[in-house]
């Protein structure tokens, strides 16, 4: 099922144990994908006839780019920030890729903090919010922000891995995101989605 937005609809798909979230967002026939975790996504634009543009993904952490293979073999671009691209092709976090049985790869299409993507009616900002991962982007579509593991509904991601930094996590919510102006609503990659203003209010980076 879709949500509608301005000029835009976006449908939730979990996938698998760790309940990760992908999200297509659509605008008439054609779409984005972002952080395919399985290929249950490619299965499902398929079913709806859908045209993808492109896969973008927050991160590249395993269990959030296991669906990505289907789509490069159709030549779709796939968006990442030049930090993470190495936890695709294996060059760091290769046994995480090993164990779920993810063939590396390499994304052609290096994202940054501030760029504005295009997509045929949809215009995709680019946040960089490391701290979980140090190649971590959200992205905006008008009022809806797409936090990866960076923010969830009260709460945020982990930091623990080799390049996660608890302090550039805390700035990129409370300075980046929490910054934004007015209110958005907030599709994590995990759990249930929730608003900007709840969370400045609530979360409890407010209190770590």
């Amino acid at each position: 099922m879709y949500t509608e937005y301005d000029g835009f609809s976006v449908k939730k798909i979990v996938n698998g144990g760790l309940q990760n979230n992908s999200y297509i967002v659509k605008c008439g026939n054609k779409c984005v994908i972002i952080d395919p975790a399985s290929k249950i996504v490619k299965a499902q634009v398929e079913e709806e006839g859908l045209e993808v543009m492109a896969v973008l993904l927050t991160h590249g952490h395993f269990d959030h780019i296991k669906g990505v293979a289907p789509f490069m073999q159709e030549n779709v671009p796939v968006y990442i920030h030049k930090l993470d691209n190495p936890k695709c092709t294996g060059e760091i976090m290769l046994d995480w890729l090993k164990r779920f049985r993810i063939e590396p790869f390499s994304c052609d299409n290096f994202i940054e903090d501030g760029d504005v993507l295009q997509f045929d009616g949809l215009e995709i900002k680019v946040i960089h919010t490391p701290g979980h991962s140090s190649g971590g982007v959200s992205f905006v579509v008008k009022n809806v922000v797409f936090s990866g593991d960076t923010l969830f509904l009260d709460s945020y991601g982990r930091y623990d891995f080799e390049d996660s930094s608890f302090e550039a996590l805390k700035n990129s919510i409370k300075v980046k995101l929490f910054g934004l102006p007015g209110d958005y609503v907030v599709l994590p990659g995990h759990g249930d989605s929730t608003t900007m203003q709840y969370e400045r209010e609530r979360n409890m980076i407010l209190w770590s």
